[in-house]
């Protein structure tokens, strides 16, 4: 039986380098190409079966690549590498469902169980990522929430929460958005009540607490 063909994507050297060993030397599988970005693995996407994503790259990242391989070539396989810690990224992520997931602490121990089940057509989530989901699970549960109702926001209201988020005062964002402090203070009431969230201090907290999550809705938005 022919060789199952690997394609590696890591910004680290040092990491393709010791996964290409490691492949290589399991039986079944052959490394054909290593990568720094997410942008090479799409321009050679012909030339592998397997594919070993960083979710976190310059260019494209893993996350990107992961979506455009799903739609494009739904038969290909997709395993993906991760140290990132931040829930709304994992969400995002996983919502893709990857052949595999892998933490990078412990990849090296799993990572040849991980391409046999792949190879059975199984999907694979290492150890150290089903003990972070199930730690974290109630977080995870409030942030999918949050990100099913941000869906409700209007751009304006992204824009207002956004400026929350760095911490500005009502005074402060209606400077920045050439809006009144009236105008700023209706707007903050109605993410408060789309989000579900009561309270001037509440909205405030939950908007810092979950900046990262905002920013990104943001920057799509002025992008």
């Amino acid at each position: 039986m022919s060789q199952i063909k690997v394609l590696i994507a890591d910004d680290h050297y040092i990491v393709r380098l010791g996964l290409k060993i490691l492949i290589d030397s399991f039986e079944d599988f052959e490394v054909v190409m290593d990568a720094e970005n997410g942008q090479k693995v799409l321009d050679h996407i012909e030339t592998a079966n397997y594919f070993i994503l960083d979710l976190e790259m310059p260019v494209v990242d893993g996350v990107e690549a992961l979506k455009i391989i799903r739609e494009n070539h739904p038969e290909k396989k997709v395993i993906l590498l991760t140290n990132c810690m931040d829930i709304p990224t994992l969400i995002k992520a996983k919502k893709l469902k990857p052949n595999g997931f892998l933490f990078k602490d412990g990849m090296h121990e799993e990572i040849k169980i991980c391409l046999n089940e792949l190879k059975k057509g199984n999907y694979y989530t290492g150890r150290n990522c089903k003990a972070f989901f199930e730690r974290h699970k109630e977080d995870i549960i409030e942030t999918e929430n949050l990100i099913r109702d941000l869906d409700a926001l209007t751009k304006t209201e992204i824009r207002v929460l956004y400026k929350i988020s760095e911490n500005l005062s009502t005074s402060e964002i209606a400077e920045v958005l050439f809006n009144s402090p009236k105008t700023i203070d209706n707007h903050r009431t109605n993410i408060a009540k789309k989000l579900d969230i009561s309270g001037y201090n509440n909205l405030q907290a939950v908007a810092i607490n979950h900046k990262s999550l905002i920013e990104s809705l943001y920057n799509a938005l002025e992008s």
